[in-house]
């Protein structure tokens, strides 16, 4: 992850519960997903005692201490025994295999333990954490999708459903003070990835940056895509008014934010990115492209312009710099239903009723 790595720490109540969860996910990395695992842990651990799974594990953890275990696709046989001694109340599954991926290896793996999961007799919660059909597994109780546009597009069983927002903690991305929000400054916080990015995203930034060479943006991330956009920028002679900051720990990331006014979401697909409502935590404007649940996360398209039209999604990035009261207006907006809809404290309040129904075998009441 780079030099300036630093984990998060996860936190834990001086008394742990003790009814035993396992958490599934097909990666334990920065992102969405695994932050949805840890905010689950650090707000239910004084009831529940919560292990991961995970085909592999990272030299570095993202988030530590946790209490993880890999078992690589070669390995699942030992996953049996060893969820068979564990005999936790139920196993919750964050899934994020993508049609594209179907036969891939990940999603092998994933098949492979909801197998497991039915010859054990184990219950599952599904998280369905992307744009993608929820897998159909009888051992699955309750599906969980992260916004109303999951739910509604890819929704394709009969099975038990809700909608629970990822949430945020909104006592570490604040910000009192959004008039002291940079002028001409704009940037995005993702992972360099093709999951929600495109070799092309980079390319509203130099466009942007065209259209009015006052703009300074920033960069926030690593992944695949790096290199290219680092390569694209130099191209085009524009050093000075593109940077890239590497990775940004969790810790040191509102300090980031407030380093720009305008957070930029150039996504290809969007199932609910917490990026967005960290901004928007932060009393910040947001522009970016309307795909997926963004209008659903912002409450409205104002700031959304068509998925792949740089140069009209530049021009509105460029008005917003060039106009501080829309662009405050907005970002006290976004602030506002960030606080009403996203917060951390509503999303735990949901996962906890959800694990009682679970455990107390009343999912349709």
């Amino acid at each position: 992850m780079g030099g300036g790595f630093k984990p998060r720490v996860v936190r834990y109540p001086e008394k742990l519960g003790t009814k035993k969860i396992v958490h599934v996910i097909g990666n334990f990395i920065a992102g969405g997903s695994s932050q949805l695992v840890v905010d689950i842990i650090e707000g239910t651990s004084d009831e529940y005692l919560h292990k991961i799974v995970v085909p592999y594990t990272e030299e570095q953890l993202a988030y530590q201490p946790v209490d993880i275990h890999a078992f690589p696709i070669t390995r699942l046989r030992e996953l049996s025994k060893w969820l068979e001694n564990e005999k936790p109340e139920f196993v919750h599954i964050h899934y994020f295999v993508r049609s594209a991926d179907k036969h891939s290896d990940g999603a092998l793996w994933y098949e492979t333990v909801f197998k497991i999961c039915e010859e054990l007799d184990l219950k599952v919660i599904q998280n369905v954490n992307v744009p993608t059909h929820p897998n159909p597994s009888p051992a699955v109780i309750h599906n969980v999708f992260v916004s109303d546009y999951v739910r509604r597009e890819f929704n394709n069983v009969a099975t038990d459903s809700s909608v629970i927002y990822p949430g945020s903690d909104f006592s570490h991305f604040k910000n009192e003070d959004v008039d002291r929000l940079p002028e001409k400054s704009i940037g995005m916080v993702y992972r360099l990835d093709n999951d929600k990015l495109r070799s092309d995203a980079i390319e509203v930034f130099i466009e942007t940056v065209k259209k009015d060479p006052t703009i300074k943006a920033r960069v926030v991330g690593v992944g695949h895509f790096l290199n290219e956009y680092k390569r694209r920028v130099r191209e085009e002679d524009l050093e000075s008014n593109i940077s890239f900051t590497g990775f940004v720990s969790y810790d040191d990331l509102p300090a980031m934010y407030k380093r720009f006014s305008i957070f930029v979401a150039p996504v290809h697909d969007e199932s609910f990115g917490q990026v967005t409502p960290f901004a928007m935590g932060m009393g910040m404007c947001v522009a970016g492209y309307n795909t997926g649940a963004m209008s659903e996360i912002l409450g409205t398209d104002e700031t959304l312009r068509p998925t792949g039209d740089v140069d009209t999604l530049a021009t509105l990035i460029v008005e917003l710099a060039n106009d501080t009261d829309r662009r405050k207006n907005i970002g006290l907006a976004n602030r506002e239903r960030a606080s009403q809809s996203f917060p951390v404290e509503h999303m735990l309040r949901q996962y906890r009723e959800l694990y009682l129904r679970v455990l107390s075998n009343k999912l349709n009441e």
